[in-house]
C-alpha cells in the first residue's frame, strides 16, 4: 500500500518566480491530529473523573487512558514532520530565513493562545477568586513561554500549556536543527540528537536518582516538559519528512535503511518494555511512550483507512480546530465545575461528561479561532 498524499496548487507564488508552489496534502495527518486531540482530551477527563481506578473495568481502562497523554508525542512528531517537509521532502525548498520563519510561526500560534490566556486569566479571577498578583504572574510566564520551567503551573487549569512553552523552544531551535540535518544528513542528525538528548536524560536519572514508584526529581521533570528531553520526538518527524515522496511514498521507502532499523528497535523496546514498566525511571518510561506513539504514528500514516478518514469534511474541520481544542478543554472543564473533588468517580459519569464536554470544547475552540482571526485581520490591515 502506498502512503497517500496529494498535490494542490497554492495561491502564493515562490520567491523570484511566477510558478505556483505546490502544497502536499496528507489526509492521514488530519486523522492523526484528530486522534491525538481526542486522546489528550480523554486523558485529562479520565484523570479528572477517575482519580484512582476502582473496580475491574476502571483498572482495565486506566492504562489505556493514562497512555492517551501520548497524543502530545504524536503532535510533536507531526510538527517536526510538517515543518521539515518543505525543506527535506521532495521540494527541497530553501529555508526562508530565521526572521520570516518566526514571523510565520508567531502569526499561526500566538493569536488564539494569547487571546485564550487573557480570557482565562480573567475567568480564573472571577470564577475562582484567584489572587490578582498570582494570576498576573502566571499570565506573564505563559505570555513569555517560560511556564514549562515552573512545575508549580502543573497544579492549575493552565497545566496543559506546558506544551506551548516546549513548542516555542522548538521553534527557536528549528533553523539550527534544520541546518544540522542538511549538513550531517537526516539519518545521522536524527540519531545524533536522540542519542545525545536521551543519553543526557538517562545520565540525569542515574546521577540524581528517584526511588521507584516515587515522584521523579525536579531535573527529570524539567527534561520531561522541555527540550532537550522532548527534542527527539520532533527530530523523528523531521527524519520521516526526508523520506516522504508525496503520493509515491511506499512502506518500502519508509522502512528501508537506517529508519527501518530504528523503527524495529523502537518496536522491540515497546514489546520488551511492557513487562518492565513498574521498574522504569521517568526517562526509560518516557522512551517507552515515545516508542508506543511512534509505532502508532507509522501504522496510521501507512494505513489506507486513515487516508480515507482524513478526506472526510467533518474530520478535516476537527483537525483544523484541534490546536484550539487543546487550548480550551482543561479550562472548560474547570469553569463548568468538572474537577476531581466535585464529580462522581464512575465510568457512567465519564461517558456522560465526554459526550457533553467534547462538543462544548469544540464550540469554544471554533469561537476562539473566529475571534482571534478577526482580531489578527484588523491588526494586519
Amino acid at each position: 500500500m502506498k502512503a497517500g498524499g496529494s498535490m494542490r496548487t497554492n495561491d502564493r507564488s515562490s520567491q523570484g518566480t511566477n510558478t505556483p508552489m505546490m502544497r502536499i496534502e496528507i489526509p492521514q495527518l488530519d486523522t492523526l491530529r484528530v486522534v491525538a486531540m481526542l486522546a489528550i482530551f480523554l486523558h485529562h477527563l479520565w484523570k479528572t473523573v477517575i482519580v484512582t481506578a476502582d473496580g475491574a473495568a476502571q483498572k482495565i481502562l486506566d492504562p489505556v487512558f493514562s497512555s492517551a497523554s501520548d497524543g502530545v508525542i504524536l503532535f510533536n512528531i507531526i510538527s517536526g514532520f510538517l515543518l521539515a517537509l518543505p525543506h527535506l521532502g521532495p521540494e527541497r525548498r530553501p529555508f526562508m530565513g530565521y526572521a520570516a520563519f518566526l514571523r510565520k510561526r508567531v502569526l499561526r500560534v500566538f493569536p488564539p493562545y494569547y487571546l485564550a490566556l487573557l480570557l482565562f486569566t480573567a475567568a480564573n479571577i472571577l470564577r475562582f477568586d484567584y489572587p490578582l498578583p498570582a494570576a498576573l504572574e502566571m499570565l506573564v510566564q505563559h505570555l513569555l513561554f517560560v511556564n514549562s520551567l515552573d512545575y508549580g503551573n502543573m497544579f492549575s487549569n493552565f497545566s496543559h500549556f506546558w506544551y506551548m512553552g516546549q513548542l516555542a523552544q522548538f521553534y527557536l531551535l528549528f533553523p539550527v536543527i534544520l541546518l544540522l540535518f542538511n549538513r550531517m544528513g537526516p539519518a545521522k542528525a536524527a540519531l545524533t540528537i536522540t542519542t545525545l538528548c536521551w543519553g543526557t536524560w538517562m545520565f540525569l536519572a542515574w546521577y540524581i536518582p528517584s526511588p521507584v514508584s516515587s515522584f521523579p526529581s525536579l531535573a527529570e521533570k524539567l527534561m520531561h516538559f522541555n527540550l532537550p528531553g522532548r527534542l527527539p520526538e520532533f527530530a523523528i518527524g523531521m527524519w520521516l519528512a526526508s523520506l516522504w515522496k508525496s503520493a509515491g511514498t511506499s512502506r518500502r521507502d519508509l522502512f528501508s535503511g537506517p529508519f527501518g532499523v530504528f523503527a524495529c528497535v523502537m518496536a522491540v523496546y515497546l514489546f520488551v518494555g511492557v513487562a518492565l514498566i513498574p521498574m522504569m525511571s521517568l526517562a526509560f518510561l518516557h522512551l517507552f511512550h515515545v516508542a508506543l506513539a511512534f509505532v502508532f504514528f507509522l501504522l496510521l500514516l501507512t494505513w489506507g483507512l486513515a487516508f480515507r478518514f482524513g478526506q472526510f469534511g467533518f474530520l478535516k474541520r476537527l483537525s483544523e480546530h484541534s490546536y484550539s481544542v487543546y487550548i480550551v478543554h482543561v479550562p472548560v472543564f474547570s469553569y463548568v465545575g468538572v474537577m476531581p473533588s466535585t464529580v462522581t468517580h464512575t465510568l457512567g459519569n465519564f461517558v456522560f461528561l465526554t459526550c457533553t464536554l467534547l462538543p462544548l470544547s469544540y464550540v469554544a475552540a471554533v469561537a476562539l479561532d473566529f475571534l482571534s482571526g478577526r482580531i489578527m485581520r484588523r491588526i494586519t490591515k
